[in-house]
């Protein structure tokens, strides 16, 4: 163990009577910052990881939502139309009654006046 140790810098007693101090003189706070922090960053990578599995998943769902509110615009488009036509047609044939309920008046009038 000495031979690993004595291999890093900070093996030197000069180094690690500064450590010590920097440690108990606020150098803690630091390391337990930088403990935390990277605590929270694995925390945010695993949400956002989770949220493209979900969306990843929720995208053919999403997919054929899309698709099933496109069939349901066209077929209420066509529904329109076909109403439409509807309420010309009734239109026009509330147009011709018209003229021949006008045209029975005409005819009854004149039968009348004569």
């Amino acid at each position: 163990m000495d031979s690993l140790f004595s291999s890093l810098p900070l093996a030197d007693s000069e180094w690690i009577g500064a450590l010590v101090v920097f440690l108990i003189f606020g150098g803690g706070t630091a390391v337990v910052k930088i403990f935390e922090t990277m605590a929270r960053s694995k925390v945010e990578i695993a949400q956002l990881r989770a949220g493209q599995q979900t969306s990843a998943q929720n995208s053919g769902e999403l997919s054929a939502l899309r698709q099933e509110v496109r069939l349901l615009r066209d077929e209420l488009s066509s529904l329109r139309d076909t109403a439409t036509q509807y309420d010309m047609s009734f239109d026009s044939a509330l147009q011709r009654m018209d003229r021949r309920v006008e045209q029975v008046e005409q005819t009854q009038r004149q039968q009348i006046g004569m």
